[in-house]
């Protein structure tokens, strides 16, 4: 009997260390995602202000190559007004050109042009 509690014993405090050992490896198991979140958020920071830096250097450059953007303002706008003048012409006149139209293509005159008559009243040449 004395055995079976020495054996008792010995297998008490293998599953006693097994439990701690099981604790440890929980416990560094969420410290290793704890650090892994807290690495991408870090990381997440860093591409965040290199990105704004980059931006700003390319606005920048394209600033000063190809001019300021009141330049691209005005020309914006002075397209929109061109454009818009177009459309408003294209309003104006549609109806006047639809009806010519309609009037070239229901009157239909029955007489040969000048220019085909002339060229059969002219006197052939006879080789």
């Amino acid at each position: 009997m004395a055995d079976s509690g020495r054996e008792n014993w010995a297998v008490d405090e293998l599953l006693k260390a097994e439990e701690e050992a099981n604790a440890i490896i929980k416990n560094a198991q969420k410290e290793r995602e704890k650090k892994i979140k807290e690495a991408k958020v870090a990381a997440d920071q860093e591409i965040a202000v290199f990105r704004r830096e980059e931006e700003t250097r390319y606005n920048q450059e394209i600033l000063r190559r190809f001019g300021s953007t009141k330049e691209e303002e005005e020309l914006e706008r002075k397209t929109k007004s061109e454009i818009d003048k177009i459309y408003a012409d294209y309003e104006a006149n549609k109806l006047a050109v639809v009806d010519m139209l309609i009037k070239r293509v229901i009157e239909v005159k029955l007489e040969v042009p000048r220019v085909v008559k002339g060229q059969f009243e002219q006197p052939q040449q006879t080789m």
